[in-house]
């Protein structure tokens, strides 16, 4: 769901803002910083996740009585879980603002981030894969010069 009202992205059910919507909407600078946090915010999460697992091993037996193994074993379980996910989902969103930082200097003028969406290329060249993030094309707004963002 999207709130029309704010600036604030409500949209769960992506797994990162796409990058065209992203710089028309908030600019180029703004999509890269909210990226670089949020993944962060991921990275965090795993290592809470993996101190969550480790803390559980360290006083782990099967000889305590009651239901305190079967809870320690399914908060180790969940916090891997959720650990690897929130892993995964760092090192997505990562690479995708760093190639799209890599790709968003102007090769006339070397302006980096000045950007304004042209069009989305939505076309796959191989129908087996898809890609991180749809090619976008860009034009710099100090000197019109265009090119595609992938």
């Amino acid at each position: 769901m999207e709130n029309k009202g704010s600036s604030r992205i409500t949209n769960h059910d992506s797994r990162f803002m796409e990058l065209a919507e992203g710089i028309r909407k908030i600019g180029f600078h703004r999509w890269y910083e909210r990226q670089l946090t949020e993944s962060h915010v991921y990275l965090v999460t795993s290592f809470l996740c993996l101190i969550l697992v480790l803390a559980c091993l360290e006083g782990f037996s099967f000889r305590t009585s009651g239901l305190e193994p079967l809870l320690r074993l399914g908060a180790m379980f969940a916090g891997g879980v959720v650990g690897i996910a929130s892993l995964t989902r760092y090192t997505r969103m990562l690479g995708v603002a760093w190639r799209a930082a890599e790709h968003s200097i102007c090769r006339k003028c070397s302006a980096y981030g000045a950007l304004e969406v042209t069009s989305l290329r939505t076309g796959v060249s191989d129908p087996g894969s898809r890609p991180a993030s749809p090619p976008v094309g860009v034009r710099c707004r100090k000197c019109g010069h265009e090119w595609t963002i992938e």
